[in-house]
């Protein structure tokens, strides 16, 4: 199973490759054109809670909190620490942290926002990043940064269909893969406890 995954993930980054590369009918805009860019509160770990709303901070869900500030689930770039620049992408209602930059496109009726999700998860953002001791990551320079899209949504929504498609089935190879490391412990622990003799 691991192999397999790794043969499937190596296939997906062989599609992005060929699939996210600018192509005829393609246009170049600037991220502040096309998407809501902002960063939103920060909530101090002190308020998080067992059971609520996920919290996003720099690199993934840090808690739980009992309010979320996104109805819809994001587009992310983090925007500090050593990690400054990586894209990640949250779930419906939840709260993300101002450790992280939002790329809001929901009101954008010419973009697909998976597809932008995509597009965005092959940038080099390295460019925009400043501060030696502690990297960050501004709106000003993500402003002016520039892809290459399509200019049809429906032609967004192809690329984005085969990858979420690709992503699918590689989730489900590792769910099925958790799940055999949970039963091999157990075993191991049954027979390495004696609850289990081999005859």
């Amino acid at each position: 199973l691991e192999k397999l995954i790794a043969k499937k993930r190596n296939i997906k980054q062989g599609a992005m490759q060929q699939l996210l590369k600018p192509k005829d009918g393609w246009e170049v805009k600037k991220l502040g054109e096309i998407a809501e860019i902002y960063q939103p509160q920060t909530i101090s770990q002190d308020v998080f809670v067992e059971d609520g709303y996920l919290v996003y901070g720099a690199n993934g869900v840090i808690g739980k909190f009992h309010l979320f500030n996104h109805e819809t689930w994001q587009t992310t770039i983090t925007c500090r620490g050593s990690t400054c620049g990586t894209v990640n992408r949250t779930i419906d209602k939840s709260w993300i942290t101002g450790n992280a930059m939002v790329m809001n496109v929901d009101e954008n009726r010419n973009i697909d926002k998976l597809f932008f999700y995509y597009i965005l998860t092959k940038q080099d953002f390295s460019q925009c990043i400043t501060g030696s001791g502690q990297p960050q990551i501004v709106r000003s320079p993500l402003f002016d940064f520039t892809i290459s899209i399509p200019k049809s949504k429906e032609k967004q929504k192809e690329i984005a269909f085969i990858l979420s498609d690709m992503d699918a089935e590689i989730n489900a190879l590792e769910t099925k893969l958790e799940k055999y490391k949970k039963v091999k412990l157990g075993m191991m622990q049954n027979l390495l406890t004696g609850k289990i003799r081999l005859v």
